[in-house]
């Protein structure tokens, strides 16, 4: 409580900024989780307010529909205005049926939304997609989740036969996310192909295991105000101190270290933000599925 007649107390100023940021982050967080439920398509209704001149008012800054207006202002699409019509002095009885005009046509209907993720956002999910869409999206999310809890347990109790044995955890996480039948069983298998691939492998094996410190999704906020949240910070035993990304790309082709290259010019500029955030890191990407690694140090 404040102090009657005195300033703000800044502790408590302080103490309502991150209950706020929280509450922010949990809103944003349901707000996405609400999103992604969709199975096909999305439609997103909200009520804004207008000016004199017709000129969209921005939403409260805390509300779902300011969490996303960055990415749909420009997408907007406003009813068209109707003018009241005067009353009649007499209405029609109840059922009754008017012809129509020998000229009547009907109205043009509404073209639909087209929304397009801005270039920065598209280019980054392009690749690491690109196999089967929106089913890869939830295979890389739920790859994300297991590879977690296994980083947080740093591989204490993860063996292969206790991998093998999330098979119906798994399925059930990826069902509800919007995975169709048809591709759930391939689903599942590369889920679990990524976690075992990750536990055997000697790089996956560092990655996920005990450090001096470590942290997974770790978050970050710059003095601009911008938020990160890096798959797993590391300080190693040496010192050194990481900045690392999982990507569940796949490539079933010829030279596959050619594609990891590639991969691994296509994200610089994303672990790039991440490590200047952090006050500067060397990078690293690990490809779960192909049991891929690319490291480097910052400009």
């Amino acid at each position: 409580i404040d102090e009657t007649g005195g300033g703000e107390e800044p502790l408590y100023q302080y103490v309502r900024t991150l209950d706020r940021e929280a509450e922010d982050i949990e809103a944003g967080r349901l707000f996405y989780v609400a999103a992604t439920r969709a199975e096909s398509r999305l439609f997103l209704l909200g009520c804004v307010k207008v000016d004199e001149d017709g000129v969209v008012k921005l939403p409260a800054r805390r509300s779902l529909l300011g969490l996303a207006w960055g990415a749909l202002a420009d997408q907007l699409q406003l009813p068209t205005a109707v003018t009241a019509q005067p009353e009649t002095e007499t209405l029609p009885p109840a059922g009754a049926m008017r012809r129509l005009a020998a000229d009547f046509e009907m109205p043009e209907v509404p073209a639909a939304v087209a929304w397009a993720a801005g270039e920065e956002s598209r280019a980054e999910a392009q690749v690491e997609f690109s196999w089967a869409g929106e089913t890869a999206r939830h295979v890389g999310t739920v790859v994300h989740r297991w590879l977690q809890r296994m980083a947080e347990d740093a591989l204490r109790g993860w063996t292969k036969p206790r991998i093998e044995s999330l098979g119906p955890r798994v399925a059930g996480d990826l069902r509800r996310r919007g995975v169709p039948a048809t591709d759930l069983e391939t689903a599942v298998k590369l889920v679990l192909a990524a976690l075992t691939h990750s536990l055997e492998d000697a790089r996956g094996r560092w990655l996920l295991g005990p450090h001096a410190e470590a942290w997974t999704e770790y978050r970050v906020r710059t003095r601009e105000g911008k938020r990160y949240v890096a798959d797993r910070r590391i300080r190693d035993a040496s010192g050194v101190h990481w900045v690392i990304d999982y990507k569940t790309s796949r490539h079933e082709g010829a030279d596959r270290e050619g594609f990891l290259d590639r991969e691994r010019e296509r994200y610089a500029p994303q672990l790039a933000r991440y490590s200047a955030a952090l006050g500067g890191a060397r990078m690293g990407l690990y490809f779960p599925l192909l049991g891929g690694w690319r490291e480097w140090e910052g400009d």
